[in-house]
């Protein structure tokens, strides 16, 4: 992959997006030459923020607004920014919760900013006049096994 390296995309505002989302978040990141883990990571990042917007930004539109994507890979930093037309939530002022007794309370839901923050090195939202934006960012970390640019070795 030649770097840096953007990709834009823009997806209907529907669940059923989610799964062009991830394949397109993780082929990207497999071209960067990220390790599986690290894959896994923000994969889960990017569906757990893109859900939030399908659930809270976008609840009660219809039709929902698209999410749109940038997908940016530099030497050293894979980004990852989802913009939504919906309503903005106070990222600053959110409590993360606490376990285990966020289980105990007896809560099952509430935990996707906790997910995204704790897969991605920084996470970063801003409130537009028109659009949200969350950037998430993970550092590079080369996949050992991985040739320079791209896919894992067999085993």
């Amino acid at each position: 992959m030649e770097v840096p390296a953007t990709v834009r995309l823009s997806v209907p505002g529907d669940p059923r997006s989610l799964a062009l989302v991830r394949s397109i978040v993780t082929s990207l990141a497999e071209d960067a030459g990220l390790a599986e883990t690290e894959i896994g990571k923000i994969e889960i990042a990017v569906d757990e923020a893109c859900t939030n917007v399908l659930e809270h930004a976008y609840r009660g539109l219809s039709p929902a607004p698209p999410i749109d994507l940038v997908l940016h890979v530099t030497e050293d930093t894979f980004s990852v920014e989802i913009i939504d037309h919906g309503r903005s939530f106070d990222f600053e002022g959110y409590r993360l919760p606490t376990f285990p007794d966020h289980w105990h309370d007896g809560n099952t839901r509430g935990v996707g900013l906790y997910l995204i923050r704790n897969c991605m090195d920084s996470v970063t939202y801003r409130r537009g006049k028109d659009a949200n934006r969350m950037l998430l960012k993970k550092k590079l970390t080369a996949n050992p096994s991985a040739p320079p640019g791209g896919k894992e070795l067999p085993a």
